[in-house]
């Protein structure tokens, strides 16, 4: 399969929420931090990524969201507040927050986000891919996927004639995971350790390549500086994949 002119495809998304970094490590102000470290870093080595961000990061940082898309990389959104999750409340509290936090990243950066990433594992039901579309989003990352499909597909939206594009599900994907949310580890992560996720994710990019798919990442920047190593992971594993031969997948 041809991805833009490569074999495989690489897609690292970088969830940028300081609610979260309040929440676990009791600082808000390690998400500003963390982004523009992570920004030098990118630049460094010359990669672009895709940043998944919170409207209210985008109200309270608007500088921070405008360097990140000035600095060339996209720049999508994650829901308004990221809490509480979207599944099973009303249309009007989802339309609601999709387009406040459409305006709030708009308002910082300047563009019409066109995708959109759904926190707590992609918690979505019907009614939040009606009010991502209603507000204008055409893309939606979420527990909704294409079957069977490597490429991302349209998808109708039950009880009205509105369609939404969704990932396939032929892709292999991760997050970065820490011993800051040791509750999680009982249910579906692990504690961090350098040596693991760099064996874990490269070998989900190993298998993109030999497969001719897309692999995935999902990283927290707050994450990169509580957990010891992970900087440095992070930084291989993106000279891996491009010198591999990856397309560095944008939403």
């Amino acid at each position: 399969m041809d991805w833009y002119g490569h074999t495989f495809a690489f897609k690292v998304r970088v969830d940028v929420e300081h609610v979260e970094a309040q929440r676990y490590i009791g600082d808000f102000r390690m998400t500003k931090v963390s982004v523009i470290n992570l920004l030098d870093l990118l630049d460094e080595i010359s990669v672009k990524l895709s940043f998944c961000v919170l409207g209210i990061t985008a109200e309270f940082y608007p500088n921070l969201i405008a360097e990140v898309i000035e600095a060339g990389h996209e720049v999508y959104g994650h829901s308004m507040y990221h809490e509480p999750a979207l599944a099973e409340r009303p249309l009007t509290e989802q339309h609601h927050e999709m387009r406040r936090m459409r305006e709030a990243i708009k308002n910082a950066g300047g563009i019409d986000v066109r995708g959109v990433g759904i926190p707590h594992h992609g918690m979505a039901d019907e009614n939040t891919l009606r009010a991502i579309v209603e507000v204008g989003i055409e893309y939606v990352e979420s527990r909704f996927q294409a079957k069977n499909s490597v490429l991302p597909k349209w998808r109708s939206i039950d009880g009205t004639n509105l369609k939404v594009i969704v990932p396939g599900d032929q892709s292999r994907g991760a997050s970065d995971y820490t011993d800051r949310r040791p509750y999680w580890a009982q249910v579906h992560e692990e504690t961090f350790s350098p040596t693991n996720a760099k064996t874990k994710w490269m070998a989900n990019i190993d298998w993109a390549k030999e497969n001719g798919r897309m692999a995935q990442l999902v990283i927290h920047p707050w994450m990169l500086m509580v957990n010891p190593g992970e900087v440095k992971v992070i930084k291989d594993l993106l000279i891996y994949a491009r010198d591999q031969g990856a397309w560095m997948a944008t939403v």
